[in-house]
C-alpha cells in the first residue's frame, strides 16, 4: 500500500504563518510579544495601547516615569524590538507617548 504524502507539523504552521505574515493585526501581535519580552508583565501593564504604522511603533504609556525612563533607553528598546523581530517585521522607529 503506498503511503500519502504526509507533511510535518511545522511545514504546515510556517505556510499558514506566511500567509498572516503582512496583515496588520497578526504585525501588531508580533510587536505587542516583543514588547512584553522585553519590558515583562509589569511594564506590559504599564502600556495602554501599541500602534504600527509604517514601520514606526508609537507604544502609548500610563505611567510618566516609565516613559521617561524609557526615552533614556529608546535606542537600546529599539535594538531589542528589532532583535525580537528579526526576519519577521522590520521597526524603523520607536515613539513614546
Amino acid at each position: 500500500m503506498a503511503r500519502p504524502n504526509l507533511e510535518g507539523f511545522g511545514d504546515i504552521v510556517s505556510r499558514l504563518l506566511a500567509l498572516h505574515r503582512h496583515k496588520p493585526g497578526f504585525q501588531l501581535a508580533l510587536c505587542q510579544n516583543a514588547w512584553r519580552t522585553l519590558l515583562g508583565e509589569s511594564g506590559m501593564l504599564k502600556t495602554r495601547k501599541l500602534i504600527l504604522t509604517d514601520g514606526i511603533l508609537t507604544v502609548f504609556l500610563s505611567s510618566d516615569s516609565l516613559r521617561h525612563e524609557l526615552r533614556a533607553q529608546r535606542e537600546r528598546l529599539l535594538q531589542g524590538l528589532r532583535e525580537e523581530l528579526k526576519d519577521q517585521l522590520e521597526i524603523k522607529e520607536l515613539i513614546l507617548k
